[in-house]
């Protein structure tokens, strides 16, 4: 039975340990996963899944290891009650170096460069939706988050994202050959418009967005930005609609590391969403020295700001129980 994706009341989840995916993985700690989605559960009773972000490069170092962490992440969510969206690569990078890490141009684009791993992350994949073919607990395989990382397409760019599009489609494709019963897709950039979108399509079972009302905290409530972003998150509405494809928001809800900001934007970003009818998953449960889900007293924070919902010493953060509004 296709699942309902307008049901999803989520969250991302990156463990409060570690400053990068591949550190969550390599020092994988279950009781303290088990600990802090727990607290999500207790906060929030609604929230029914989750998506992990992965690392490749952990499973490289010990795919045996990796797949039995793997495994463990997922009985976790499913004694909770959590549908599980795993994120296999990433592609977003901090651009103040606060980086997660992940995939770069030269690791699948230049077969000449010491860091070209095309192979390797085909490999990773193919193993992974082999080994967990068909998993009931796993909603979706989302290949990759936020590709195609330019500003926009012109001359110069367009070569590079037309060789990540063949990339992407080749990853699609071997997921399918492994496991084609799992919907796959790809959580596209929310800057990219409808043109990005569009291009998502082909590699979409379900369409994967991540619409952020993304403006500086004295803006959080003025009329002019709160109408562009209804009007962003119909167009991807119409989007899905016109592709005959459902949608889920695997990311959302801007930061800040003013309680009362977030707050207000997290109210109307999710009440935007509700009314559209989309699940939701924002970014993210819980703190983590990962970038965007710390204050500045942990380290550095970006342009996205404070964006946990559950604050380093376990509690819920100040006025965060807005989420079961929706």
């Amino acid at each position: 039975m296709p699942f309902d994706y307008s049901a999803v009341r989520g969250f991302n989840y990156q463990p409060s340990w570690g400053t990068t995916s591949l550190e969550n993985w390599v020092y994988f700690d279950p009781a303290l996963f088990e600990l802090e989605l727990r607290r999500g559960k207790a906060y929030f009773p609604k929230f029914n899944a989750v998506r992990y972000w992965l690392s490749w490069d952990a499973y490289f170092r010990r795919p045996e290891k990796f797949k039995a962490d793997f495994e463990t992440a997922l009985a976790i969510a499913d004694s909770l009650g959590l549908k599980v969206v795993p994120c296999l690569l990433n592609r977003w990078h901090d651009p103040s170096g606060h980086d997660n890490g992940g995939v770069y141009l030269e690791n699948f684009l230049l077969p000449e460069s010491w860091g070209y791993y095309r192979p390797e992350y085909q490999a990773y994949v193919e193993d992974l939706a082999a080994t967990f073919r068909a998993d009931p607990r796993i909603m979706v395989w989302d290949i990759c988050n936020e590709p195609f990382a330019v500003v926009d397409v012109n001359e110069r760019t367009k070569p590079l994202i037309d060789a990540e599009m063949i990339w992407l489609t080749e990853l699609f494709e071997a997921i399918k050959e492994h496991d084609d019963v799992t919907p796959v897709s790809v959580s596209g950039h929310p800057n990219h418009g409808r043109e990005g979108l569009e291009r998502l399509i082909p590699l979409s079972d379900v369409l994967l967005i991540h619409p952020y009302y993304q403006v500086p905290n004295e803006r959080v409530e003025s009329p002019d930005d709160r109408a562009d972003f209804v009007e962003e998150v119909a167009m991807m509405v119409d989007v899905g609609r016109e592709a005959g494809l459902p949608l889920l928001v695997t990311e959302t809800c801007w930061g800040s590391e003013s309680d009362e900001v977030r707050v207000s934007n997290l109210r109307f970003t999710l009440g935007t969403l509700a009314r559209q009818g989309l699940g939701f998953m924002p970014y993210s449960l819980h703190y983590s020295r990962i970038a965007d889900l710390h204050q500045s007293v942990d380290g550095y924070v970006g342009v996205p700001g404070y964006a946990a919902f559950i604050s380093k010493d376990g509690s819920i953060r100040p006025g965060h129980e807005a989420y079961n509004e929706f």
